[in-house]
């Protein structure tokens, strides 16, 4: 088939004049053009010329991939409208066929695919106030972990350290097993280290004057023969409680956690200074006399010197 029998062809599938004329006059809007689809026309006059593909494709010098997508109308494989005009275009002057005419129906074929996208989009048109009622959510939660972190911070410069310290070692005697707890046994007497008799008119021997200066030794009740330079503080927890004691240099010579059921003897240089938690479940004992442990507050801290 010649040239101009296909350009005669493909101009032949175009409406009239004429026809366009009387549709314009009967509907009272112009007609939509009368051309095949796109892609289909370019195939057919390829083939009618006996092109390959890859000879197209050289002729355009575009890959056969590119020239594939225009004969098939997958414009999404192919760059934006534009360069898809352009290639439309210079494909039509190598067939010979219209160029205008393939630009009308690309021109519908792209606006039919434009609806089709408006109306998907239209359907997730109720998407966006979801969307603004996370963002919402997520400026609460925000706002609230400042809050939090405010109140957190005053919490911190304003409340005493105690009070932090009392509800800790109540917190810890309230996990403890729940056995009963057995209120502090009295202290036993002192024991005497074992002595030699010693007669009259006999000096003592060398033994029993190391038995009575051994380091078990200062917990006999018996007066020393002169005033102690130290002191001995004696405690009993019926309770968990912290204890810190200072010795008169100023230095801690004591701070633990104690359990409940526990005691503690500690030497030092007088005067002590103690700070005590959960001070109404503790005794303390000075030289052999019960001294009075009174809470400021009620966080159950008790400050005191002993001297």
């Amino acid at each position: 088939m010649s040239e101009q029998s296909l350009v005669s062809t493909s101009a032949g599938q175009g409406p009239s004049v004429g026809q366009s004329e009387s549709a314009v006059q009967a509907t009272g809007e112009p007609p939509t053009p009368a051309v095949g689809p796109v892609g289909q026309r370019l195939r057919a006059a390829r083939e009618a010329r006996n092109m390959s593909l890859a000879e197209a494709a050289q002729v355009l010098k575009l890959g056969p991939r590119q020239v594939g997508a225009l004969e098939d109308e997958d414009w999404t494989s192919l760059p934006g409208n534009t360069m898809i005009r352009g290639f439309v275009r210079n494909y039509a002057r190598v067939l010979n066929l219209d160029s205008d005419e393939l630009m009308r129906g690309l021109d519908a074929a792209q606006l039919q695919r434009t609806q089709q996208l408006e109306v998907s989009a239209g359907t997730t048109a109720s998407l966006p106030p979801a969307g603004r009622r996370v963002e919402r959510r997520d400026y609460f939660a925000i706002v609230a972990g400042l809050v939090l972190l405010a109140l957190a911070a005053l919490a911190y410069l304003y409340v005493p350290p105690d009070f932090w310290q009392s509800h800790l070692t109540a917190l810890i005697g309230s996990k403890t097993a729940p056995s009963p707890v057995q209120p502090p046994l009295p202290e036993p007497a002192p024991v005497p280290a074992p002595v030699d008799e010693v007669t009259p008119g006999k000096p003592a021997t060398g033994d029993s004057v190391t038995a009575l200066t051994a380091p078990n030794a200062r917990l006999l009740d018996a007066p020393a023969a002169s005033p102690a330079a130290g002191g001995s503080l004696q405690l009993s927890f019926a309770q968990p409680a912290r204890v810190q004691i200072r010795d008169g240099r100023g230095q801690i010579i004591f701070s633990e956690l104690c359990p409940a059921g526990s005691q503690r003897e500690i030497d030092g240089q007088p005067p002590f200074s103690l700070v005590v938690g959960n001070a109404s479940q503790v005794t303390l004992r000075y030289r052999g006399k019960m001294i009075e442990l009174l809470p400021r507050n009620r966080s159950g801290v008790a400050r005191l010197t002993v001297e």
